[in-house]
């Protein structure tokens, strides 16, 4: 869910920087100095390849907003894809940002470009700018082999009185699609915990879907990606497994920089999600097999995002991620589960019954043997099973991912 309604190789990666101040709503707080630079925590800004940039798809969103500052905290130039083709910096992000967005002297790192989703020729023509650059032939081998510099992120979804099969659905497929024949490294989407069809049970499944079939367009988006993408994936497999094979041969490897670039994707499924302060890498936790969900600051999110879609060892690969500790299992996600709004999320839990269930009093008097107790602490054992935590840098995180099962 990413609104109300709305995981290697051990090679050192990108860290994405943890935010120097308070994720507050207004007045923003100037940029430090080392915000300013882009500093990446502790790694220099000079790990984050020279040509970078990025497509953000949804750029006016809430989301969409945390990923073009992160990116723009870190140096990336960011083609702001909106509906209308207009992205004001200052209004978006505030003066502070407005001002470290522009390289002296006034050649700005934000250029808004069209995208509507739901107009094949708008995306077309927003991929077609986002030109390739060819790659310095002198670059460290080591970070041609775990970096990326070109990449997508799909931030968009339908409002509350949208239309999310032609957003969620057909538009990320078109995206996919898009990325896939003009060849972008990556595309990063922003999917949802809580959408693939073993969780269709769950009450928050149920009511999100009520909003004009929200979270099954969210999983047919997911699986039109993958398949999109499935060529792609039958090379990266085919030549890693021939690469494997070349040491019998001369003794070593292929080295990083003859390997040719594959199209590939990273779905990221987050829920509940809050305008907080950056807790930073270190406050999160990544799972997969879409079991668990939990609460995620969407500074967290953007951060996560970028970091993916620079990369390599996020190919192929779903996974969700939230803060440590608030992990729920998502096949019996309930509607209190995703709000983000603590008042509300009460209100909801007395409203459906949830509070009643899990008082002392229903245990006495319905759960006396306490078996229903047992049964939601073995989901919450089982949705915490492949989690993993206690990353001090993104590239932590990255050197346990796994690629999603393939075929698919």
């Amino acid at each position: 869910m990413t609104s109300r309604v709305a995981a290697g190789c051990g090679s050192p990666t990108l860290a994405v920087p943890r935010r120097l101040r308070a994720r507050a709503a207004s007045p923003r707080t100037p940029l430090t100095a080392r915000a300013q630079t882009a500093s990446v925590g502790d790694v220099a800004p000079s790990a984050i390849p020279a040509n970078a940039s990025v497509l953000v798809i949804g750029a006016s969103g809430r989301t969409g907003k945390e990923v073009v500052r992160t990116s723009l905290l870190l140096g990336i130039p960011v083609l702001a894809g909106t509906r209308d083709g207009a992205f004001d910096v200052a209004a978006a992000l505030g003066e502070d940002v407005a001002a470290a967005s522009v390289v002296p002297w006034t050649v700005p790192r934000v250029t808004p470009v069209q995208v509507d989703v739901t107009r094949p020729e708008t995306v077309a023509r927003a991929i077609a700018a986002f030109e390739r650059r060819d790659e310095d032939e002198d670059e460290n081998e080591i970070s041609r082999e775990t970096s990326l510099t070109r990449f997508v992120v799909f931030a968009a979804t339908a409002p509350a009185r949208g239309d999310p099969d032609a957003v969620d659905r057909g538009g990320l497929t078109t995206v996919a699609r898009a990325c896939v024949a003009a060849g972008v490294p990556r595309l990063v989407v922003v999917s949802g915990a809580g959408v693939t069809a073993r969780n269709r049970g769950a009450p928050a499944y149920r009511f999100l879907n009520a909003f004009g079939g929200r979270m099954d367009a969210k999983a047919a988006g997911e699986a039109a990606v993958v398949a999109a993408f499935a060529e792609s994936r039958r090379r990266f497999e085919t030549d890693a497994s021939s690469e494997a094979n070349v040491g019998s041969d001369v003794g070593t490897t292929m080295p990083p920089r003859h390997r040719p670039s594959y199209p590939s994707y990273t779905i990221i499924r987050p829920s509940g999600l809050l305008d907080t302060a950056e807790r930073g890498v270190s406050g999160l936790a990544a799972n997969r097999g879409d079991v668990a969900a939990g609460f995620l600051g969407r500074a967290d999110l953007a951060a996560c995002v970028v970091a993916c879609g620079l990369d390599a060892r996020c190919a192929f690969a779903s996974f969700e991620v939230y803060d440590r500790g608030t992990a729920v299992p998502t096949k019996t996600l309930s509607v209190a589960e995703i709000l983000s709004d603590r008042n509300v999320a009460r209100l909801a839990s007395i409203l459906t019954g949830q509070a009643f269930r899990e008082s002392a009093a229903f245990g006495a008097v319905f759960d006396a043997s306490g078996a229903a107790e047992r049964e939601r602490d073995a989901a919450a054992r089982e949705a915490t099973r492949f989690e993993r935590a206690g990353f001090e840098t993104w590239g932590d995180m990255f050197a346990g991912i796994e690629r999603d099962a393939f075929p698919l």
